[in-house]
C-alpha cells in the first residue's frame, strides 16, 4: 500500500508541476521571466520528473536516469561553455559509460 501511495505522490506531483508549467505558457506569464522559453521542452520535463523522482521514491533508479536524459538534453543551457565541444560530448559520454560497465561486471 506504501508504494502505491509513493507512485501517486510522484505522477502527481509531476502532472502538477508540468500542468503549471503549461498554464504559465498559456497564459504569457512565462515569457516575462527569463530564459522561460526553455522550460516548454522534452528535456525540461524529463529533468522535472527525475527531481521529483529522487525526492519522493525510496528507488532512486528511475529518477537518476529522467535527471540524466533531463541534463543531457538541456547540456548547452547548463553548460553553454562547452558548446565548441557539444559534437564530441555524446560519444565521449557513451565511450566513458560502457567502458565503466565493463571494467565493473562481474565475470
Amino acid at each position: 500500500m506504501a508504494k502505491s501511495n509513493s507512485n501517486r505522490l510522484s505522477y502527481g506531483l509531476i502532472i502538477l508541476v508540468v500542468g503549471i508549467i503549461y498554464l504559465l505558457s498559456k497564459t504569457g506569464i512565462l515569457m516575462n521571466i527569463p530564459y522561460a522559453e526553455r522550460l516548454m521542452n522534452v528535456g525540461t520535463f524529463f529533468l522535472i520528473a527525475g527531481i521529483i523522482f529522487l525526492l519522493t521514491k525510496a528507488e532512486k533508479t528511475m529518477g537518476i536516469i529522467f535527471t540524466g536524459i533531463g541534463l543531457i538534453m538541456n547540456f548547452d543551457f547548463f553548460f553553454g561553455w562547452l558548446r565548441n565541444y557539444s559534437s564530441l560530448i555524446v560519444p565521449v559520454a557513451l565511450i566513458a559509460i560502457g567502458l565503466g560497465m565493463v571494467i565493473t561486471s562481474r565475470r
